[in-house]
This record gives C-alpha cells, sequence and structure tokens, in this order.
C-alpha cells in the first residue's frame, strides 16, 4: 500500500468537470464524522392520525435504512409539529417493531390535556450498528383510552436517519 500525502486537492479550473474533485466509481472515500447517507420521512400536512389503544400502536411516521457500514453510527431526529390529546398519550420510538434499547414511554413525547393538548413532539436519539441489516424505526404512541391524535391535521411530521461513519 502506497499512501500520498498533501496538503490540499484542488480540481481543474476549467473542463466539464471544472473546480470538482471526483472520486471515481467504485471508490469511496471514508472518513470518521461524515455523512454517509440520509433517509426521511415527511409529511408537510398531516392528516388526523388517532387512537384509544392503551397499549402502543404504530403512528406511520416510519422510515427505514440499511447502513453501508456495521459500525456506524445512525442519528435519529423526530419532529411533529402539532399532535393533540383528549386527555393523554405517550410516545416511544421503536426500531424493526420493538421499543428501542434505551427509550422510555416518555421517549417521543407526552401530551396531556390539562397542561398542553396541543403540542409538538421533538425527539433525538442515536442507534449503533453492529451489522448492516436494514433498521426500520417507527414512532409509536398510547393513549389512556380516549382518543389521541399522534398527527393533527394540517400539521406536519418528519423522521430523519442520519448514516454517520466511524
Amino acid at each position: 500500500m502506497s499512501t500520498l500525502h498533501v496538503e490540499n486537492l484542488k480540481g481543474l479550473t476549467s473542463g466539464g468537470n471544472a473546480n470538482k474533485i471526483i472520486v471515481p466509481s467504485g471508490q469511496e472515500l471514508r472518513a470518521a464524522g461524515h455523512v454517509v447517507q440520509v433517509q426521511q420521512y415527511y409529511d408537510a400536512t398531516t392528516a388526523h392520525v388517532t387512537t384509544t389503544s392503551t397499549s402502543f400502536v404504530a403512528s406511520g411516521i416510519t422510515k427505514s435504512i440499511t447502513p453501508k457500514y456495521s459500525d456506524s453510527l445512525i442519528i435519529i431526529q423526530s419532529n411533529i409539529s402539532m399532535a393533540y390529546a383528549v386527555n393523554w398519550f405517550t410516545a416511544q420510538m421503536y426500531l424493526n417493531g420493538s421499543a428501542m434499547s434505551g427509550s422510555n414511554v416518555y421517549h417521543v413525547g407526552y401530551i396531556d390535556n390539562a397542561h398542553n393538548a396541543y403540542g409538538p413532539l421533538i425527539m433525538q436519539a442515536q442507534h449503533q450498528c453492529t451489522s448492516t441489516s436494514a433498521l426500520n424505526f417507527e414512532v409509536y404512541y398510547k393513549s389512556q383510552g380516549s382518543t389521541a391524535y399522534i398527527t393533527h391535521e394540517n400539521a406536519s411530521a418528519a423522521l430523519t436517519l442520519w448514516e454517520i461513519a466511524q
């Protein structure tokens, strides 16, 4: 193996790829901390999505990512601009159909009509990969038995997943 030591890389100033540094097909540039890929679920104008279940149910706010590297870090961000509860509900992040390790029943948020009937639900978390198998993240929620709105009509919802090289 040979090593090239340089202080600067600079693309040619003319031609079809002027001022670009191109990594050829079949090659990759990998550096700790760089973004490998981003996947996002986004709904700019949500419908009412409700439950009266006292057990956690899937919200439909879901996104999958297949890590390129088995040691990557997945950064997870969820943002629901407006949720509502007739009484109260909690929300939690699930990974591959089970509660995400290290999360709790308030992981994504809590809405209580007596204190904050309408409110956003915002969550950030991390998942350390151990393989390149697909990962499916989804917001789950449950109520105490009355109607809970994980998304209010005409609000927005996003679930964004970043794979970060380690």
